[in-house]
């Protein structure tokens, strides 16, 4: 009677046991596979988001901030769309009154002749109200003001263009610059014996890359 006694109780703390390591089994393998699901979806997440720098440069150069977007600094986008809206309103600023002046002055070569001793009354563009007089001297420097101011929002809206492109060009760069431990400089002592009698000791740099 006591030996059957005994071996219900070794059933009984074995069921126990044996329900207790499986309750915790299972809570792990929960957890493993959760983090396992986190860890395939970081990595998936990374490659989705891997920054090319060639691609960078492409979609700078075909959409102005469209590489800053790419390269994830959402900030410098308004300041490229800013700097290309401004330039755009100058060029079309100086260009409309350099095309109104430029035909007030061919309408005073009546005839194909010159004539710098006569003034005429010229309509200002933004004040049409207000009249003034000019030679055609005037008028000539009047047209080719606003034409250089044109031609010089275009060379701007060129260097901002261009600076656009470089910036999400060097940015990409640096963004998948390797800074991890897999790089490693590393100062190793040497020693050469040229002479028996007297040798030499130094060192030198080793640069691994894994």
């Amino acid at each position: 009677m006591k030996k059957l006694l005994f071996l219900l109780f070794l059933v009984n703390l074995s069921s126990t046991i044996q329900g207790q390591v499986i309750r915790i089994d299972t809570a792990k393998i929960v957890n493993i596979d959760k983090k396992i699901k986190v860890y395939s979806k970081q990595d998936s997440l990374k490659k989705f988001y891997k920054i090319i720098p060639r691609t960078a440069t492409i979609r700078s150069a075909m959409v102005p901030g469209w590489g800053q977007v790419y390269n994830r600094q959402y900030w410098k986008l308004p300041l490229v769309a800013g700097a290309f809206a401004v330039n755009i309103y100058f060029i079309a600023r100086n260009d409309v009154r350099y095309h109104y002046y430029r035909n007030i002055l061919g309408d005073t070569y009546a005839g194909g002749t010159a004539n710098t001793t006569s003034t005429f009354k010229v309509p200002i563009y933004d004040d049409p109200a207000n009249i003034r007089e000019y030679n055609q001297d005037q008028l000539n420097n009047i047209v080719a003001g606003y034409r250089k101011n044109r031609d010089g929002s275009y060379l701007i809206l060129l260097a901002v263009w261009a600076a656009n492109i470089v910036d999400a060009n060097v940015t990409a760069h640096l963004k998948t610059f390797d800074m991890t431990d897999d790089i490693s400089l590393k100062i190793q002592p040497t020693f050469s014996s040229p002479d028996i009698m007297e040798p030499v000791f130094g060192a030198k740099l080793i640069l691994t890359m894994k």
